[in-house]
């Protein structure tokens, strides 16, 4: 079994002060996303080399403008050109500091099904999304071989290692999973959170189903939970015991002890806002992932 990596989100800046409250010897990686300069992202694979951590990259590399995914599946062949000239000016840039990924979003634009069960207020508008009928099935699919094959070729040419963090794939679950499973050199990062909106927003998601077809393909997850309100959710909480059995509350830490269950190699980003709890509730959540994750006794020890 190769080892696991426990990261924690470092966005902006790379910070001692950070690390200090919200690090442990638990924590091997940082995810970093939208930096200032070239000079801080140097500074920060050198921080990371002395401190014996990894680090990967969540797009948008650099900072300084709002904050923009590139819309690689775009319907318009001229904005998804644009969106993949962005794309291979961040992975080179990914591989120049040495990270160990670099993540964008897959689909996206997100996608919404024709059934809902409900639309939450800060879920992705008209204009930041599609319906389903403005993208179909296999027109879907030709982008998405296009964009997959480009991806493996940029993997390869610049020896840099690419990961898509699942976006709302609206009637399109089959083809998410078909993209990784023929292209198993492109990991799939799975998000607690938006999984489980899935499954409250539309009809058709069942994320059990899904984690058991995708595991194969994960090489990190997204942990953190969803609170539901009346017609909106708070999300990127921290994953607690208490949450388990609350309806009020997304099945985080299920989804990840399904996936343990099934894959032994992917890493976890706790993609939470930490300072909503003390540390010492933090140092225990970082203990119960830990646990979640190891093998059983019997598993590593057998008589």
């Amino acid at each position: 079994m190769s080892q696991r990596r426990l990261q924690i989100g470092m966005w902006n800046a790379f910070s001692e002060e950070s690390m200090e409250r919200f690090g442990s010897d638990a924590i091997g990686g940082i995810e970093i996303c939208q930096y200032r300069d070239h000079e801080s992202l140097g500074y920060t694979n050198k921080v990371c080399k002395e401190k014996g951590l990894s680090f990967g990259i969540h797009t948008p590399v650099f900072g300084g403008q709002p904050y923009r995914l590139p819309r690689i599946t775009s319907i318009d062949r001229a904005e998804r050109e644009e969106a993949l000239r962005r794309v291979e000016c961040e992975v080179r840039t990914a591989a120049e500091y040495g990270a160990d990924y670099i993540l964008f979003h897959y689909p996206f634009v997100p996608i919404f099904p024709l059934k809902t069960k409900q639309v939450f207020s800060n879920m992705p508008k008209p204009g930041e999304r599609y319906d389903h009928d403005q993208i179909g099935a296999a027109q879907l699919r030709d982008i998405s071989l296009e964009l997959f094959d480009t991806l493996c070729e940029l993997q390869h040419r610049y020896g840099q290692r690419i990961v898509l963090e699942h976006d709302f794939w609206g009637e399109h679950e089959g083809l998410l999973t078909m993209m990784f499973r023929e292209h198993p050199e492109i990991g799939l990062v799975v998000d607690t959170s938006r999984l489980d909106i899935s499954a409250r927003a539309f009809h058709h998601v069942e994320p059990m189903r899904w984690l058991e077809a995708a595991a194969p393909y994960v090489y990190l997850v997204h942990y953190s939970n969803v609170r539901y309100e009346a017609d909106r959710f708070i999300h990127h909480l921290p994953v607690l015991p208490e949450h388990d059995d609350d309806n009020r509350f997304g099945d985080a830490y299920a989804y990840l002890a399904c996936l343990a269950q099934r894959n032994d190699r992917f890493h976890v980003t706790f993609e939470h806002h930490a300072s909503l709890i003390d540390r010492h509730r933090l140092l225990e959540l970082y203990a119960r992932t830990e646990r979640l994750l190891k093998p059983s006794l019997k598993e590593s020890n057998p008589a």
